[in-house]
Order: C-alpha cells, then sequence, then structure tokens
C-alpha cells in the first residue's frame, strides 16, 4: 500500500528535520532556561503521532509536480511545530494532563516548578514559540520567493481558520441550539481545513501550483468524516489507543455528533446531561453512556455519515491514476477503519 509506504518512510525523514532546527535552537540560545524551553518543545514535538499532516503537505507537493524531496521535507516539517503549537494552547485550554500518554507541556513545567499558574504561562510562551519555528523554517527552504511567501500567507490563513473552529468548539459548551450542522461546520474549521486540506494545498504551493478545487473537494469531506471517526474513539477507545483518559471528551462537555444524536431523545438527555461536563467520571457512568449512545442509534448514525463523506471525498480525486491519488484515496479508506 502506498501509504503504508509513506508512514514508514517520512515520519523519521521528518523528525530528523525537526531535530536539527531546535539543535540550532538549542545551540544559539541566550539562558538556560531558553535551552530548556526549546528541549521541552522538542520532546512534546517529537514523542509520537504519524506526521500525517507533513506527509499530506509532501502529497500535495508531488501531486501537483513538485521533485525536490529534499526541500519539501524541510519545508513539511513547519507544519508540525504549527501541530505543537495549536496542541499546546488546546491543552491548556481543555486543562488535560496527557497527550500521547505523556504530561502536557503545561503540566511538565507545573511539575518542575510546582506552580499551576507558571506552568500555563510557559506553556503558551512555548507555542507562541513554535509557531514562529514553523514560519522560520518554512523561510529557510530554497524554494522560490514567491512561493514561499505564498505558502506563509497560507499558513497564517489555516491557524486562522483553526482560531475560528477553535471558537466554535469552546462556545459549544454554551450553545442550546448547538446541533448537526453547527458541529459540522465546526469539523470544517477545526479539523478538515487544518489537517487535510491546509497541507496539502500548502505542498501544491510549493510545487507552483494555483488550482486547488480538487483538493478542497476531497479534504473536506474525509476531514470532517476524520473528526467523526476521532470523536468514536474518543468515547470507545482505550487510554493505550488515544492517548489520554478515555473519559477526557465527556468531561470536557464535548458536543459530538455521538452525543447530539443520542440526546435527541429527552429520557437520554436527561442521562447524559448528568455526566457530559462533569470531572472525574467514574467507570460506570462512562459505560452507561457508551450503552446509550449504542441503543440509541447514534453510535451507527455516525458511523454512516462518516462512511458517506469518505465516499464523496474518493469520488472527488477520481480517475486515481499517480501514487499520491492513491495514497489519497487508502488514507480515506484508513479514516474510517480506524479501530478501537
Amino acid at each position: 500500500m502506498v501509504l503504508n509506504e509513506y508512514l514508514a518512510e517520512y515520519p523519521k525523514k521528518i523528525e530528523d528535520e525537526i531535530e536539527k532546527f531546535l539543535n540550532e535552537k538549542k545551540n544559539n540560545a541566550i539562558d538556560d532556561k531558553i535551552k530548556e524551553i526549546v528541549e521541552i518543545i522538542e520532546e512534546y514535538t517529537l514523542r509520537g503521532g504519524k506526521r500525517l499532516r507533513p506527509i499530506l503537505m509532501i502529497i500535495g507537493y508531488k501531486l501537483y509536480g513538485g521533485k525536490d524531496e529534499k526541500e519539501i521535507i524541510k519545508a513539511a516539517s513547519s507544519i508540525e511545530l504549527i501541530q505543537s503549537y495549536l496542541l499546546i494552547h488546546d491543552d491548556i485550554i481543555d486543562d488535560s494532563d496527557l497527550r500521547r500518554g505523556k504530561p502536557t507541556l503545561h503540566k511538565i513545567y507545573e511539575k518542575i516548578y510546582r506552580d499551576k499558574k507558571f506552568g500555563e504561562s510557559m506553556a503558551i510562551i512555548a507555542g507562541d514559540l513554535s509557531s514562529v519555528f514553523a514560519q522560520e523554517i518554512l523561510d529557510q527552504t530554497n524554494f522560490p520567493i514567491e512561493r514561499k511567501y505564498t505558502a506563509m500567507v497560507k499558513m497564517a490563513e489555516i491557524v486562522e481558520e483553526t482560531g475560528y473552529g477553535q471558537v466554535l468548539d469552546v462556545t459549544s459548551l454554551y450553545r442550546e441550539n448547538f446541533g448537526e450542522n453547527e458541529l459540522l461546520l465546526l469539523h470544517t474549521y477545526k479539523t478538515a481545513k487544518y489537517t487535510l486540506e491546509g497541507p496539502l494545498i500548502l505542498g501544491a504551493i510549493l510545487a507552483g501550483g494555483y488550482d486547488f478545487s480538487m483538493i478542497t473537494d476531497y479534504s473536506i469531506p474525509v476531514g470532517i468524516a476524520f473528526q467523526l471517526q476521532d470523536d468514536v474513539l474518543g468515547l470507545y477507545g482505550s487510554e493505550e489507543k488515544i492517548g489520554k483518559p478515555v473519559t477526557s471528551d465527556l468531561e470536557e462537555g464535548k458536543k459530538t455528533l455521538l452525543m447530539i444524536k443520542a440526546m435527541e431523545d429527552p429520557v437520554n438527555k436527561e442521562k447524559i446531561s448528568k455526566i457530559l461536563g462533569k470531572k472525574n467520571i467514574s467507570v460506570e457512568e462512562l459505560e452507561l453512556v457508551r450503552k446509550i449512545v449504542k441503543e440509541s442509534g447514534a453510535l451507527d448514525y455516525t458511523y454512516s455519515r462518516a462512511k458517506d463523506l469518505v465516499y464523496r471525498g474518493i469520488k472527488a480525486i477520481e480517475p486515481i491514476n499517480t501514487d499520491e491519488k492513491i495514497f489519497l484515496k487508502e488514507f480515506a479508506d484508513y479514516v474510517i477503519k480506524r479501530n478501537f
């Protein structure tokens, strides 16, 4: 499978570029505490993950005829530091303890200095630095200046749109009329544009591309499906699989499609409302929500919506006649086949 070949070949190359860049930052640090924050950013960034966004950036580049593999790998490492920037801040917003099975960045600082507020303050700074580092990496590549400029503008647009998605996410907790349509808009901005469309277009820009309609027609439905399946994993997965407590989404009060559909029934709504957003949810409460979601048909509905969206995305890239298009088809299939 082309997907497996990329997942086997490119993560290490991308991580090597990140490590090389951050090593230079550490070597040029003007103070031990600055070196320390770069080291913590490095550990947080390199601790795990499939590097899907940078790989998709490479795919977008090759899809539009790009040939300089060395430079696109370097450029693609920038989107992984954008990922760190967003996740570090997201962890603070959600007051999360774990990310990829290890302490979140603000918790690392809190443990070292035994001060919660200090930990959050340093994490905000670390996130901001990660964002700037991403721009620096992109600027240091040897692509034509006009392509780099256009890519940087696009990167800023990706962060802006993700911010809008985050606004929709955080405020959803306080909106009584937050339903399926609002949720799909949220997933479009917080996941689809950031995880798929953005990286693919960034790569295409660096290859000299200009018409990205095929990318958009593929990315938005597949990206939404990715998040729908992610929410299923968040409820029915294991801590080992998802890298955080299995009660996290419930404790955050996330209004997933699973919750929205299950709570259409007034009796279910009353039961779930007593648990959703509660801290220290018990195993019994988790199992109750899982049972309600499954028996209400919300689980089947969510999976069906994800499959329909993936099918729509695959249709957008027909006919498949290159390795990059095969990768995108296999990735779309992978989205709905991820298991618990």
